[in-house]
């Protein structure tokens, strides 16, 4: 029985050591293959990765219709979806919250259009008393742009200061000229403070907004003073007379300040408003701030 086993033991032992030999390569093959194929999820992972991260750096999030909606309708919060847009295509008032809900639409929208704040109104459809106001006797940022929301301010000599109008979007703005949208409300006030600050000495000047789409509008503090209510009531022509004024010494204001500025100044300005390209502004140097060149005119020559 012994001599039995020990016969089939010298035959298992080969036996195994052959299949060892056989399987050994074949498993190392195997592992290969595998880490192989671990190494290739591993890049298709980090390319679809930096896929991701460039889609969603190109592109941001605003709202838009689920629904067409007509001229007048107020927006319900069922009416809203995200809707993605490339982040160079966004207009600066896109509504990118929930603030759109209650508002009604100036005009009819489609399903899917993003929202701005200029297709929605406050309350209701456009009001008949809405007009559109110029005005030159504003102090205005000097970055101020158009479609920026400003407040208008009056601060009086007594160092009081209040708010007359409160986030109106700049509607246009040139050379010191802004416009604003104003209702029959707006107008009476802006006209009351026009002549306090005329009979006051006191001046009106704009403040911007930092980011309009999600600061609330501040709330309206000047008091409108019964007695110049009573004055424009009885001399219609007291407010023009005030603009009038307003706009002189804003002007004065102006002259002033380019009167102080050093011959050395004005031409380096007039140097660099003649040099400026005009093909590509973004390569344009600056005069202002770079040494100029030395121009042999051959005066000045070596013996």
């Amino acid at each position: 029985m012994a001599k039995n086993r020990l016969r089939k033991n010298k035959h298992l032992v080969p036996a195994l050591i052959g299949a060892a030999i056989v399987l050994v390569p074949f498993a190392g093959i195997g592992g290969f293959y595998v880490h192989n194929l671990n190494e290739q999820h591993k890049e298709q992972i980090a390319q679809y990765q930096t896929q991701v991260n460039q889609l969603s750096g190109s592109q941001a999030i605003v709202y838009g219709l689920t629904r067409d909606i007509k001229a007048g309708e107020r927006i319900r919060a069922e009416d809203l979806q995200n809707v993605p847009l490339d982040a160079s295509r966004v207009p600066v008032d896109a509504i990118v919250d929930d603030s759109a809900i209650g508002k009604f639409t100036k005009i009819a929208l489609a399903t899917g259009t993003p929202l701005t704040q200029q297709m929605l109104y406050e309350e209701g459809i456009t009001p008949q008393d809405l007009r559109n106001q110029e005005f030159r006797l504003i102090e205005l940022p000097t970055k101020l742009e158009k479609n920026d929301y400003v407040d208008v301010r009056v601060k009086f000599p007594s160092g009081e200061d209040f708010i007359v109008l409160s986030k109106k979007q700049v509607q246009d703005l040139n050379s010191g000229t802004v416009w604003h949208t104003m209702n029959e409300q707006e107008i009476l006030t802006m006209s009351s403070a026009i002549v306090d600050a005329y009979l006051n000495d006191a001046s009106i000047y704009s403040i911007s907004y930092v980011e309009p789409g999600l600061q609330e509008a501040a709330k309206v503090t000047y008091p409108a003073n019964q007695a110049v209510l009573d004055l424009i009531e009885s001399d219609p022509n007291i407010v023009q007379k005030a603009t009038t004024v307003l706009e002189r010494k804003l002007r004065q204001k102006l002259e002033q300040n380019l009167n102080e500025l050093t011959p050395e100044q004005i031409q380096k300005y007039l140097s660099n408003k003649q040099n400026a390209s005009t093909i590509n502004p973004d390569t344009q140097t600056n005069p202002l701030t770079e040494e100029q060149p030395l121009v042999d005119d051959g005066s000045n020559t070596n013996p």
